[in-house]
């Protein structure tokens, strides 16, 4: 696929992923649960206006091909309005600031999705783990672009199709007839590679004195790119070419100002990690604080971020990342 074209897709992909993206579940006792839930369901209600619902209805009416109802409150989260229809089986997302929406989206079936598009799925299963079988479900949700300043659907087309042990998601262009899929895999840890494991485990040690003992594993792909994700009861792991590129200490708690430590502090707590690590020397960088994310940023030039690290207040690293995850922050 052209490059220009699949960077296009991720784009606005990761604009309607942003908009169909749940809420973050909160951790409660047991006995308050409910009352929690109750409240969050309470406060994360929209009310919409007629204007906006009128909008709304002209998008959802559009993907269905006929009148589709929706319910005039709509649900938050992460930024993003969810309007649903009584049934819940469409709905249409959209920022409430600026009105935009983002993407309208229907609850299918598999029987229901051109074949092209699951056989670029499964292509990409294959490609990223040949070992198992894959079938996927019978429910699908389908999410389709919206062009807000012609007022109709747009040409990106969204599947989520999953089965037993896999996630898949097909981006398409329908007008152009190009398709390209990313995939999440879960993996047995006795099928783990012991030595993409023993790299794992080294790097752990060397970041957190931690000993490792997986308990999750899953691979992550989009075109020839695979990364690695490994989890035990403390840490997760990312690794790219049998190296790590990131490790999280989930239970770590990280300074969120810059007020706690230096920068120069900073940077002599994160630098021999950096170098044990990914055999980055960060001595000569320059170190930013990050308001947006609340970690330091290690930049090479350019003002590009080579490493990404976030501390605790006796300076301990929480997470250290690289390349592409640290420019990124995710």
């Amino acid at each position: 696929m052209n490059l220009k074209k699949a960077i296009v897709a991720t784009l606005v992909v990761s604009g309607m992923l942003a908009a169909l993206a749940g809420p973050i579940p909160a951790s409660a006792e047991a006995a308050q649960e409910k009352q929690q839930e109750q409240q969050q369901a309470k406060s994360k209600e929209v009310k919409i206006d007629k204007k906006m619902a009128a909008k709304l209805q002209k998008a959802v009416n559009a993907l269905a091909g006929k009148e589709i109802k929706l319910k005039d409150v709509g649900e938050l989260n992460n930024g993003q309005v969810t309007a649903q229809s009584a049934d819940g089986k469409y709905g249409v997302h959209f920022d409430p600031k600026s009105g935009k929406i983002w993407s309208v989206s229907v609850e299918t079936t598999i029987d229901k999705v051109d074949k092209k598009f699951q056989d670029e799925a499964l292509k990409q299963l294959k490609s990223t783990y040949s070992k198992k079988k894959y079938v996927f479900n019978k429910n699908v949700r389908q999410s389709r672009s919206y062009d807000n300043s012609k007022g109709k659907l747009g040409d990106y087309v969204y599947y989520t199709l999953d089965g037993k042990d896999f996630r898949a998601l097909v981006h398409a262009n329908i007008s152009e007839g190009y398709a390209s899929a990313s995939v999440t895999i879960d993996i047995d840890k006795k099928e783990l590679d012991p030595k993409l494991l023993k790299s794992a485990t080294e790097a752990i040690k060397t970041a957190f004195d931690h000993q490792f003992d997986v308990t999750k594993a899953e691979i992550e792909s989009q075109w020839t790119h695979h990364t690695w994700v490994l989890e035990d009861d403390k840490v997760t792991v990312y690794m790219e070419n049998g190296k790590a590129i990131s490790l999280i200490n989930e239970q770590g708690n990280k300074v969120t100002t810059n007020k706690e430590m230096t920068e120069k502090e900073a940077k002599e707590a994160v630098a021999p990690l950096a170098k044990k690590l990914f055999n980055i020397d960060i001595t000569r960088y320059e170190v930013k604080w990050d308001s947006l994310f609340k970690d330091y940023r290690f930049i090479e030039k350019d003002d590009i971020t080579a490493v990404r690290a976030a501390l605790d207040a006796e300076k301990n690293v929480v997470y250290i990342k690289s390349g592409s995850r640290a420019a990124a922050g995710n």
